[in-house]
């Protein structure tokens, strides 16, 4: 009787539950009993064992990985590894590894003692403390430390330095006190903690994780580790924050190094077949064997082995891991990382006994007599579909489970031999169709029959597909399930085919279909920190001669450009072999030119992609029709994947000649690949400055970046002269300073003590000076008329320099602010006086707005120059010997430009003044104005660049210069001593300044009641209000010039003399109404009265009364008077009324108080 099948499985405990950090750590390793150390476990010991070097500061790590990896295990592992000695590691690793070298400082490393701490739905600072007190038995009272650890885990709020401090004290007294040299802390599950922390807000636990990374990073007297064990990153915990939230969580996460942590396939399979034959007594082991003996071979040659793992551990993984096929081995993988649980899904479908596992298989299937079943992909379905059910479709690629079983209940038959081909071929389209593992013929029937061709199986496979239950893919060689369609696929990609070959030629279908990824020349990026890339173009072998390309076009995009050459036959062969070795190649360093050996292979693919891709976006049929849609899309990814492959393979190195500079090279690896394409960049960046910051040293910022590139600019133009140009901290415009500006020399101490910007360090460790050198000389070019910065950046960004644009603003500021009194920058050919940031800013935006001269001044105008620095600017540092001309020229400017609007305009100064001004307004150069224009703006000749001036002439001009900019600067006071002048004789007054403010707000407050005019109203509020000073008079002049006095023009001046007049008149017009009311009856009214003749004003303030009877007898006596002469008319009426008035207003018979 043949033994139990099921019986013989026996697993590890270790494989049948998720492990708990601290209820499965033990000092005497009972957790770790039958743990497998892989390289990837020991790759990651390694890493985090280095944290332990003395000179180490990297002590903080992060180990992420999906759920499931093992990475609790891990957790339980490293403790119990940390804690031991050297021999005692060096003996847990022999006893529990499974390949892999491990390093000798693995076991040199100092013990730690472990503080495990579990994720929980809690504060991460209570649990932190909580750990660390349970370090001490609870019988010890000696120790102060631990009350103190007990009281602050009972603090929610407790300041997360507090806790960083009380974990250092906890690992000092454990290091005196211990064989421990320190603490490692290892925190499992931190995401609950995270997600804790993002509920509640309280950035405390995340800050405590930053602090103690810090705290253990610079600790000098103790070696401590943290670890934290998670499954995503720090800030996909964050939720819903905002943006500025989760850059927070980002800077925390900073602080710790990332360690991945997820086993290869090769390495999941290893494990289940140790997990499957038991260590001894295994009653089956001859037939394991002797089964794989055959399997394994015919597995292999059908490539099903992964690359890994070597023939010779193939067969004994085979054997190891019966009763499993080895389809469903290489499935496995695939198959629990789709299931989302890695190892943890992995045992459990080994070895729990829910349905259609393998021990319920060898349980309920029977095999013949002294053999053992085999369990295969169809069984492999039976146990998803069983166990997760319709929780199956919401995981990934759930609808190609869904397929599966829907096209089973479509195959109408129950031939077993059908449904299980369907189900072999459905299994295989849902774990992705990898390239090792997809459902070929050979692998269909290896899969079922272990043979690799079966007649039952190719009857099934032909049935299936003219019975439209499944189709073949060409490019792929698989199968897939058809979902069914009435289009005639195959049909329309043949029409397509025949439209692409007419429209379209070779060339044109590659450079749009076939992979173009650029090549990087990584050596020569190491060594000068600026990454160097090709890009890809195919070029038909008979134009080359007529577009060879240039190099400005391949600068658009990248350093250098790999040449495919397309020959359609030997004469184009022959053709581009000629081309490419010509001499003229030798001048194109920056092009590398490849021809394929072949290309017949290419074309067929290539017109198929073409083809289902014009099928696919332009055939209407297929709007309405989902499967048909699908099919197309799927053919066109594994048909572009075909032509990817043979496109790389027919211009790789092994299948191709390689040209540069005229010459054929040799190509023997990939590493002669990337000397090649090193070589052509250190031929054609050959002055090239080596800076390594991969922030700043690149075609396009980060927004990040670009901020700290301004941040570091600004820094550059206000502190200049301070070291570390002001700079605290570290923010990443300190790490773009240390590198580009302070390493390089171009800011430093110089000779005279003082930090300033110049050439770079003699010594030259970062090849600088060249890119100096070619800056000073555009500047030099520039002496004659100023030149655009964008002529600057194309020649620094071309060969030989090839300078990215991320780092050039930099260095062109720095070479500016060495020489700012010799350089004027112009911004829309207007010259900046003053620059600043916020012009700096501009100019990193558009720098096409901007261009630069330089105004260094030389032989007899130097001398002269030096002459007018002792009158015009005596203070202005000299430079080489004499004062930088800007120096001496911006203090003019700034007397020009901070003159008031009104003195930038007015014609009311001396012709002398005016031409002093508008020298100021045409000059376009400094050196213009100051040895040209101004000159002869001051009645003298213009300075000559070869032949001396007179000291006396020097002296004259700046006399008259000094006497014009007084007057202009003198133009506006004069301005408002006139204005106070018309006010006063508007208002009759004999007072000036504040006397007449005084006087006229007395006279206004005294007539206010009775002022009804807005603009006295107005004037009387200036009055009170405006501040001291001459303040009133500019107060009151806007009111009446209704724009502030400094922005009056010549004909506002003149205005203002009627305007305030006029107001004036109506003033003393309310003062003479006031003066008689106040004579008067309180409820007497008061009117004037007054004549004007265009020579003299007559006018009279009078009281009327309403009682006298014979005011109304004249007054009715009147009226009927004018009604009797209506022959005259309205205006001869008006007339005679007014002479009569004007008579009486002269007569001396009239009284003061005299009414009519």
């Amino acid at each position: 009787m043949a033994p139990d099948p099921s019986q013989s499985l026996s697993l590890s405990t270790r494989y049948m539950r998720s492990i708990h950090l601290v209820r499965d750590y033990s000092p005497q390793g009972i957790g770790v009993r039958d743990y497998q150390v892989t390289p990837l476990v020991l790759q990651t010991l390694e890493r985090i064992v280095a944290g332990l070097h003395p000179d180490s500061s990297a002590r903080a790590f992060s180990i992420i990985g999906p759920y499931g990896a093992g990475k609790s295990a891990f957790g339980v592992f490293l403790a119990y590894f940390l804690q031991r000695s050297s021999s005692g590691r060096q003996r847990l690793i022999a006893e529990h590894s499974i390949g892999g070298v491990p390093d000798q400082s693995l076991f040199e490393a100092p013990p730690l003692l472990p503080v495990l701490v579990s994720g929980n739905n809690d504060s991460l600072r209570s649990a932190i403390l909580e750990a660390l007190a349970r370090l001490f038995p609870l019988r010890d009272r000696r120790l102060k430390l631990p009350r103190l650890l007990g009281d602050a885990s009972q603090d929610p709020d407790i300041d997360p330095q507090r806790v960083a401090d009380l974990f250092q004290e906890t690992s000092l007294l454990v290091n005196q006190r211990t064989p421990f040299r320190g603490l490692v802390l290892i925190i499992d599950e931190l995401g609950q903690f995270l997600d804790y922390a993002a509920r509640q807000r309280n950035t405390g636990d995340l800050f405590v994780l930053q602090t103690l990374a810090e705290t253990v990073a610079r600790s000098p007297t103790t070696i401590d580790l943290i670890v934290t064990i998670l499954h995503q990153a720090f800030d996909r915990y964050a939720g819903n924050a905002s943006a500025t939230r989760r850059e927070e969580w980002a800077k925390v996460q900073g602080r710790y190094i990332e360690l991945p942590f997820q086993e290869p396939p090769s390495q999941l399979i290893r494990m289940a077949g140790r997990a499957l034959c038991p260590s001894s007594g295994d009653p089956f082991a001859h037939i394991r064997y002797r089964w794989a003996e055959t399997i394994a071979d015919d597995s292999w040659d059908l490539g099903l082995c992964p690359a890994d793992i070597e023939q010779r551990d193939w067969h004994d993984i085979v054997a190891r891991a019966y009763p499993l096929h080895p389809t469903v081995l290489l499935a496995l993988p695939h198959l629990m990382r789709q299931l989302a649980q890695n190892e943890r899904s992995l045992f459990a479908f080994l070895t729990s006994h829910e349905p259609w596992s393998v021990p319920d298989f060898l349980t309920s299937v029977a095999g013949d007599q002294g053999t053992m079943p085999v369990y295969r992909l169809p069984h492999v379905y039976a146990y998803v579909s069983t166990n997760l059910g319709a929780g199956l479709f919401a995981r990934a690629r759930g609808q190609r489970w869904a397929e599966i079983a829907e096209a089973r209940t479509l195959l109408s038959d129950r031939d077993q031999a059908l449904t299980d081909v369907l189900t072999t071929i459905g299994v295989l389209n849902a774990l992705g169709q990898h390239r090792s593992l997809r459902a070929s013929r050979s692998i269909i029937s290896f899969a079922l029959t272990d043979q690799t061709k079966h007649e039952s199986i190719e009857r099934a496979l032909a049935e299936l597909e003219a019975r439209k239950h499944i189709t073949y893919r060409l490019h792929r060689d698989s199968f897939v399930l058809w979902e069914g369609s009435d289009l005639d696929i195959d049909g329309m990609t043949q029409e397509a085919r025949q439209e692409v070959e007419d429209r379209y030629t070779m060339v044109q279908l590659l450079q749009r279909h076939a992979p173009t990824t650029p090549f990087v020349a990584r050596r020569h990026s190491y060594r000068t920190g600026a990454v160097r890339s090709f890009r890809v173009r195919f070029v038909d072998a008979g134009m080359l001669h007529q577009s060879p390309g240039s190099l400005n076009d391949v600068l658009n995009e990248a350093d250098g450009e790999v040449v495919y050459v397309v020959p359609v036959d030997d004469d184009g062969l022959a053709l581009a072999e000629a081309w490419a070795l010509h001499p003229d190649r030798e001048m194109e360093p920056w092009r590398i030119i490849i021809i394929p050996s072949r290309l017949r292979a290419i074309r067929d693919i290539l017109r198929d992609v073409a083809a289902l891709e014009h099928v696919l976006h332009n055939r209407p049929e297929l709007e309405h029709d989902r499967v048909a849609r699908r099919e197309v899309s799927a053919r066109l990814v594994e048909a572009q994947h075909v032509l990817n492959t043979v496109v790389r393979d027919a211009f790789g190195w092994k299948n191709s000649r390689w040209f540069w500079r005229g010459q054929e090279i040799a190509i023997t690896s990939a590493r002669t690949v990337d000397e090649a394409l090193s070589q052509a960049c250190d031929a054609t960046y050959a002055l090239t400055p080596h800076f390594w910051n991969e922030l700043i040293v690149r075609r396009q910022l980060s927004s990040s970046t670009a901020k700290a590139r301004r941040n570091l600019i600004e820094a550059m133009v206000l502190y200049e002269h301070e070291e570390l140009l002001g700079l605290t901290g570290f923010p990443p415009e300190r790490a773009i300073y240390e590198s580009i500006l302070r390493q390089s020399g171009l800011h430093r101490c110089r000779q005279n003590g003082n930090w300033s910007f110049g050439p770079p360090f003699d010594v030259d460790p970062l090849h600088v000076q060249p890119t100096w050198d070619a800056i000073q000389q555009f500047f030099a070019s520039t002496e004659a008329s100023a030149r655009p910065l964008t002529e600057l950046y194309a020649r620094l960004e071309a060969p030989p320099y090839g300078i990215k644009p991320g780092v050039l603003p930099i260095l062109v500021i720095a070479a500016y602010l060495a020489h700012a009194g010799e350089l004027a920058i112009y911004e829309h050919g207007n010259y900046v006086l003053q620059p600043d940031i916020a012009l700096f800013e501009r100019m990193l935006r558009q720098p096409g707005y901007f261009s630069f001269r330089r105004n260094r001044v030389t032989g007899i105008r130097a001398q002269t120059l030096h002459y007018l620095a002792q009158f015009l600017a005596p203070r202005t540092p000299e430079k080489a010997g004499q004062p930088a001309l800007l120096d001496v020229v911006k203090p003019l400017f700034r007397q020009i430009t901070r003159l008031p609007a009104y003195a930038r305009t007015t014609r009311r100064l001396s012709d002398r003044a005016i031409a002093v001004r508008q020298a100021f307004l045409d000059a376009r150069a400094p050196d213009e104005l100051l040895f040209d224009l101004l000159p002869q703006a001051c009645g003298l000749a213009p300075f000559p660049a070869d032949g001396a001036v007179e000291e006396h002439t020097i002296e004259v001009f700046f006399t008259t210069l000094q006497n014009a900019l007084q007057e202009l600067q003198d133009a506006y006071p004069r301005l408002v001593e006139e204005v106070g002048e018309q006010i006063r004789r508007a208002f009759g007054s004999a007072t000036t300044g504040s006397a007449l403010r005084e006087e006229l707000l007395h006279r206004y407050t005294a007539i206010a009641h009775l002022v009804g005019d807005p603009t006295v109203r107005s004037l009387g509020v200036r009055l009170e209000y405006a501040g001291p000073g001459n303040a009133w008079i500019e107060s009151v002049a806007a009111l009446i010039g209704r724009k502030p006095l400094d922005a009056w023009n010549d004909d506002d001046v003149r205005a203002f003399r009627s305007q305030i007049t006029e107001i004036g008149r109506r003033f003393q017009i309310a003062e003479e109404v006031a003066l008689v009311q106040g004579a008067a009856a309180p409820a007497s009214p008061v009117v004037r009265i007054g004549i004007a003749n265009g020579h003299h004003e007559y006018r009279r303030v009078i009281r009327l009364t309403t009682h006298h009877p014979d005011m109304e007898r004249l007054r009715a006596e009147l009226r009927a008077l004018l009604r009797e002469y209506t022959m005259l008319s309205e205006e001869q009426r008006g007339a005679v009324l007014a002479e009569t008035l004007q008579e009486w207003l002269q007569s001396d018979t009239l009284t003061d108080d005299t009414a009519s």
